[in-house]
């Protein structure tokens, strides 16, 4: 993390550096107010830049220009004034000098962050004359600039093949191969034609800065050269080369960690990413032009997708929790966000999608909600459960039916079968609770023991019943043993259930001990029975 000082009095200028340098450029920031505060500080740190005020109330005006240029550091001057003298020779640490205003800010935060960025760069220069080598060498180091130098054309080509060139600024005269024609060696090699080019030149023929532009040049620096001209197209052309490799970094990134895709207005896919690729099973060529509803789970209801293309079809993006499938059959959960994308006249043309692979945290949380022995959902998510299904049927102004039961004499099957078998019997149960359930509503939990529960949706209190007595008698239609029952021959359960309108449950717990006590009534009653609430 570089080290940046910032010298000025103004604790409004002094908020504004230290927010934009730090959260935008992560860059370490040190205030000082004064010169012998910034004396102590230079003492202490190593600084990669200084922003500086000339006026500080224990100094002489400009006295901090020569104590930041004993110490070498690169200089910007905060100025309300033009401060040309300042850019002469005794000062030769200073890189710019910038007007005193909110826009001043901005600017030399986009200087810091451009010569951060071609700091140690190469930069190759080319001309023919020592002296104007000398000049642009010099304003070049400033901003940290690597600068290797050339007196001719066909000695910067040899240079190009040997050296990681990030720039070149090069004279238009220089002998027998003008500008134009260095131009066209440069941009005959592959490797080269990237390299941006700035062509120094005192040349009026506008068919000439045609050409140039015309065979790549990126832009021209008229003389005699102006520094602050040079400096602001440098900065302007390291931090588009800048921002150009962050969006190349970002976009693969995406591409490779970021599970994105784009359907057409049908749902049909144009766009995949590799990550998407990758958690599907699928390749970009099995995807693109295939439904989205390759991936589609049995296990996610319908409603889910209705909803969602009821919302993006709308205009309005959709957010929410899906189970994809593989292409070897196998699942993965995403977080999903899908935004409809607009043309110009405002219509959608298309849907885009960024997921976020959720799949270990679902597993965790169905582990939660899950009896280990049983695979069915526990007390814990019966707890959570009730009262929300219960709240959902009273907006609904639905009935609620809701199963208690338990396996008839299953101490007893435990005593003389062992609890090895009476495992496998709660396993059987559940498994046939579950078989028979046929809405996505309808929920089998076991709550302890040999006690398990059921909440399922009837249109009537006969259905409710009928449903009931179904699950009962395929109990005991599974034919598990049971020589020391009172009831059967074979495993078979008691059960109580409460089917009421919702509106009428005035408590979990009240409702709960309703359901216990029928079912205890059927026990009474010979057992292997249902018995509803009046």
């Amino acid at each position: 993390m570089k080290s940046i000082i910032i010298i000025d009095n103004s604790n409004v200028v002094i908020s504004m550096f230290k927010n934009i340098l730090t959260k935008e450029l992560g860059m370490k920031v040190f205030i000082s107010k004064s010169l012998n505060e910034t004396k102590e500080l230079l003492k202490k740190e190593d600084f990669f830049m200084a922003v500086t005020n000339l006026n500080l109330f224990d100094g002489k005006r400009e006295e901090i220009l020569s104590v930041l240029a004993i110490s070498s550091i690169p200089t910007i001057i905060f100025s309300s004034q033009i401060e040309t003298k300042l850019l002469e020779k005794r000062y030769p640490n200073i890189i710019d000098y910038v007007f005193k205003d909110s826009s001043g800010v901005r600017y030399i935060t986009r200087i810091i962050e451009a010569v951060e960025y071609c700091s140690c760069k190469k930069v190759l220069l080319v001309d023919d004359s020592e002296s104007t080598l000398k000049l642009l060498k010099s304003m070049l180091e400033k901003i940290f600039l690597n600068v290797i130098t050339a007196k001719s054309p066909h000695r910067a080509i040899d240079i190009l093949e040997k050296e990681d060139i990030s720039l070149i600024l090069s004279d238009y005269h220089m002998g027998s191969v003008d500008g134009l024609e260095f131009v066209k060696l440069v941009k005959k090699s592959i490797s080269n034609s990237n390299i941006p080019i700035l062509i120094i030149t005192s040349e009026k023929d506008e068919r000439v800065k045609i050409k140039l532009f015309k065979y790549g040049v990126r832009d021209l620096l008229q003389k005699p050269i102006i520094e602050e001209e040079l400096n602001f197209k440098l900065i302007n052309l390291f931090l588009e080369k800048k921002y150009n490799e962050d969006n190349v970094s970002k976009k693969s990134m995406i591409e490779n960690y970021v599970i994105t895709s784009a359907t057409d207005t049908d749902g049909n896919i144009v766009s995949v990413s590799k990550a998407f690729c990758q958690i599907s099973g699928y390749t970009k060529e099995e995807l693109i032009g295939q439904n989205h509803k390759i991936l589609r789970h049995p296990d996610m209801p319908k409603e889910l997708y209705d909803d969602m293309w009821n919302t993006i079809t709308s205009g309005v993006s959709w957010r929410g929790e899906i189970k994809n499938l593989k292409k070897d059959g196998d699942y993965y959960w995403v977080d999903a966000i899908i935004h409809p994308i607009f043309d110009n006249e405002g219509e959608i043309k298309s849907f885009y999608a960024i997921r976020i692979d959720i799949t270990d945290k679902k597993k965790i949380e169905q582990i939660s909600i899950t009896d280990g022995l049983t695979n069915i959902y526990n007390r814990r998510h019966f707890n959570n459960m009730f009262p929300k299904i219960i709240n959902e049927a009273k907006r609904e102004d639905s009935y609620v039916g809701f199963l208690l039961m338990d396996i008839d004499h299953f101490k007893q099957y435990n005593d003389n079968y062992g609890h090895q078998e009476g495992d496998n019997v709660l396993i059987l149960f559940a498994n046939c609770l579950k078989e028979n359930l046929k809405r996505a509503s309808d929920l089998v939990f076991r709550l302890g023991g040999e006690e398990f529960g059921v909440i399922f949706k009837a249109e009537n209190r006969q259905k409710a019943l009928e449903f009931s007595n179904i699950l009962r008698k395929n109990i005991e239609d599974m034919k598990i043993e049971h020589k020391y029952s009172s009831v059967s021959n074979y495993v078979t359960a008691s059960m109580g259930l409460v089917f009421k309108k919702a509106k009428d449950i005035e408590s979990i717990d009240e409702l709960y001990k309703q359901t216990d006590d029928l079912l205890y009534e059927s026990k009474q009653n010979g057992r292997n029975r249902v018995t509803i609430n009046k």
